[in-house]
């Protein structure tokens, strides 16, 4: 097992590295440089000014130089300077932001186990029943929902005519003035909706995985077996036919860590959240490459890290793949 756990750590340091090449590749091929944009619009600045503002950001060497110096300092753990007016550090830019983003993420994760996993058992046991075909009816459209709309139709509904949640940011303008209990409540209804939008569609798709998953088990000549022994039908789901049905599941959750991060940038932005969803959005718009690059790696991180606890998950509860 130990060897299987190095084995999956060691494979992030390569694969980190070829995303890292393509990404930097990649934003330096979208039209616009910083300050370049802003300059345009001012007919009096000279060629030569802008060619000193390429020289000051470093732009004017080639693409391969850039990408070396970046990947220097980024072994240190230094993502730079921001190439936005306030000039500050990245890394105390993303850190500033990522406690919001994991902490949503994290609790959308959480949400879509607990609730999609028994939602998919629960339609499995009662395949056809009314119930079943109301709450697949429900996930389909919950699926097909795009999350902006969802975000919407949610604010409109809470924040808008029922008043009973805030529609912007993390916190009331009153927040310093409340006590310790009531900030939390307060942080807490800030983010319920967002939670709600970023896990309403991993709900439907887990959900769905599950019940294919359970329904496949079922149809096994084991669990047929365990059924003419005599064992009760709750025995049966939950030591025999639920272990095996959490295996494709697992690869799922582990997939769906990067739609999560990607999915941050949208809710993050029509939200008001100050996450790194929303400070990729304006990076990207400023084209600050040393901040749009630092986040890149964050999520490439995290999302390989996800990937990496999916893969001990699924030797933990399939033996075959420690054997391999």
């Amino acid at each position: 097992m130990l060897r299987f756990i190095l084995r999956r750590t060691l494979l992030i340091i390569p694969m980190l590295f070829g995303i890292t090449l393509i990404s930097f590749f990649v934003i330096h091929l979208v039209p616009g440089e910083p300050g370049i944009t802003e300059l345009e619009m001012t007919p009096k600045v000279t060629k030569e000014a802008r060619e000193r503002i390429r020289s000051y950001y470093g732009l004017d060497k080639p693409i391969h130089v850039q990408y070396w110096m970046w990947l220097k300092r980024v072994v240190k753990l230094d993502f730079g300077i921001s190439f936005t007016p306030d000039r500050r550090p990245v890394v105390d830019k993303i850190l500033e932001r990522l406690p919001i983003t994991v902490t949503i993420n994290l609790t959308s994760m959480a949400i879509i186990f607990l609730v999609g996993i028994p939602l998919g058992v629960y339609c499995a046991r009662y395949k056809d029943s009314i119930m079943d075909k109301s709450l697949t009816a429900i996930i389909f459209a919950a699926y097909a929902a795009p999350t902006f709309w969802v975000a919407l139709l949610l604010m409109i509904v809470f924040g808008v005519y029922l008043e009973l949640l805030p529609v912007s940011g993390i916190r009331s303008f009153n927040f310093e003035e409340l006590s310790f209990l009531e900030k939390v409540v307060d942080v807490g209804k800030h983010l319920l909706l967002p939670v709600l939008v970023s896990a309403s569609g991993g709900i439907a798709a887990i959900s769905r995985f599950m019940k294919n998953s359970v329904l496949e088990v079922l149809s096994q000549d084991y669990i047929r077996t365990a059924y003419a022994k005599g064992l009760p039908e709750k025995v049966v789901l939950k030591k025999h036919a639920l272990r095996n049905a959490l295996l494709p599941v697992i690869t799922i959750l582990g997939l769906s860590v990067p739609g999560l991060i990607g999915g941050s940038v949208i809710f993050e932005s029509i939200f008001s959240i100050p996450g790194m969803g929303q400070l990729f959005y304006m990076s990207v718009m400023a084209r600050d490459y040393p901040t749009i690059m630092g986040i890149l790696v964050i999520g490439a991180f995290l999302t390989l890290l996800g990937n990496l606890l999916a893969d001990i998950a699924y030797a933990v509860f399939d033996p075959r793949i420690r054997a391999e």
